[in-house]
Parts: structure tokens; C-alpha cells; sequence
């Protein structure tokens, strides 16, 4: 039987060290996901309360939706505005333009139960397609379009 000296035991457990920090650390070598992602406009399983925008409103009432607005007729109807909410999506978007970034949004606040602040998105809509902006980053509106999402912006 052979015997290892004390020189090339130590040499093993320092090896076997390093491939247990590298195993432990394995995560820290792989590539980051970007910050920005593709997602749903509401957050998943989210019970929203209310939406608004500019003393407009599409607000929950029981079962059914309701909107408070300033015009005298909606072309979408409650239900289908709030569907519409479910299906949008927000793709991230690399470049934006210097003048949407210096106009004004149309923004919108979502309340949602359980949380003491809204979630507030900026739409530009006079771009296509539309962009978002939430926390501080750009997206493009996909699956839905302004004027569904907001309908009372169509005919004030």
C-alpha cells in the first residue's frame, strides 16, 4: 500500500478547495439575463382594483368593470378594456428617440390590492408602435393597442 506524504495531502485538500469554491460560485460565471425582459402589462395573478388616467377611470365594481370618464360615449366596453389590459405586453426596445424621450406621457396608474402604491406606466402614444416606459426602462406595447387600453383618449 502506498502512502501519500504530508506535502501531496496538502496539495489534494487545497485542489479540492478550489473545485468546491468554483462549484459553490458556478452561478457567477454564467451570463446575466438583461435588466429589461418581454412581460405581461399587469403583473401575473394580480387583482386589480383600478385603473386610471387624467380623471378618467376603469374601476373594479363586484364582479363587472366600470368607467368613469369625462366623454360621453366609450367605443370599448369595460369588460373588453379590461381584457385588453390582461393580453398587452411590454417588449424592451434598444433605442429611443430623443424627442418621444422630451415629450409628455399619457400616464396611467394601476392600483392593486394588498399594495399601498400604484404601478404607474408613461404611454407615448404619437410613436408606432407605442412606447412604455416603466421603472425606468422602454418597451413597445405589443398584443393591444392605446386606444383600446385607454379609449377615452380617442374621443376627448
Amino acid at each position: 500500500m502506498a502512502r501519500i506524504s504530508q506535502r501531496a495531502m496538502n496539495n489534494v485538500v487545497i485542489i479540492a478547495m478550489l473545485i468546491m469554491i468554483a462549484l459553490f460560485n458556478l452561478d457567477s460565471f454564467l451570463p446575466k439575463p438583461d435588466v429589461a425582459q418581454s412581460r405581461t402589462l399587469l403583473p401575473e395573478g394580480a387583482y386589480v382594483l383600478k385603473i386610471e388616467q387624467d380623471g378618467n377611470s376603469l374601476e373594479r365594481s363586484g364582479q363587472q368593470w366600470r368607467q368613469s370618464t369625462l366623454a360621453t360615449t366609450l367605443s370599448v366596453a369595460p369588460d373588453r378594456q379590461f381584457s385588453e389590459w390582461q393580453r398587452a405586453a411590454i417588449t424592451p426596445v434598444t433605442s429611443v428617440p430623443e424627442s418621444v424621450v422630451q415629450s409628455q406621457p399619457h400616464v396611467v396608474v394601476v392600483w392593486i390590492a394588498g399594495q399601498p402604491n400604484g404601478i404607474v406606466y408613461g404611454f407615448y402614444p404619437n410613436t408606432t408602435p407605442t412606447l412604455v416606459e416603466f421603472e425606468g426602462n422602454w418597451y413597445s406595447l405589443t398584443n393591444a393597442t392605446f386606444t383600446t387600453l385607454l379609449p377615452w383618449n380617442s374621443t376627448i
